[in-house]
């Protein structure tokens, strides 16, 4: 399992044809984002809850980060990256790719990005320039282990010493 958020899923699945599993139990997944000339290509679930549906469409993920919560990168071929959840695509265009989220992970350096949103104060309407720490890999709910890979809950036994 890589991770898991309150309406997603994302998990390793080791078989020997995904795509002919997922056809034998078509009823369970929303095939509307495969390519149109795909077998298993459908509409008929399409947008229906509780239906399994693939980030990257018919196209397998060739790369996975997770740094933390609503923060992972997702790389198939022809597919964009996946951003953030936290920041719009047009701002993390450059700053957010997956390369950036591996380089966080390995040297746990972290990235910032500045954009532009409207706020409202006193209900005055501004338009005003933000920058935030895009991405992260430094864990602020969790203890990171010696590794730089494992964690542990704050609290957890072997951490009072």
């Amino acid at each position: 399992m890589l991770f898991t958020d309150t309406d997603s899923l994302c998990c390793e699945i080791q078989t020997d044809d995904l795509h002919k599993d997922i056809g034998e139990h078509l009823d369970l997944y929303d095939t509307s984002n495969f390519s149109p000339d795909h077998p298993q290509y459908s509409r008929a679930n399409h947008r229906v809850q509780g239906k399994m549906k693939s980030e990257t469409g018919s196209v397998q993920p060739t790369e996975f980060v997770g740094l933390r919560a609503k923060m992972y990168g997702l790389k198939a071929p022809g597919n964009a990256t996946r951003k953030p959840r936290v920041f719009r695509s047009s701002t993390c265009a450059n700053t957010c790719a997956t390369s950036s989220s591996w380089t966080c992970f390995v040297t746990t350096a972290h990235t910032k990005a500045t954009f532009r949103t409207f706020r409202s104060t006193n209900h005055v309407l501004n338009t005003v320039e933000l920058t935030k720490l895009c991405l992260s890999a430094f864990h602020d709910k969790r203890y990171i282990l010696h590794d730089g890979v494992c964690t542990l809950a704050y609290g957890h036994r072997s951490l009072r010493k």
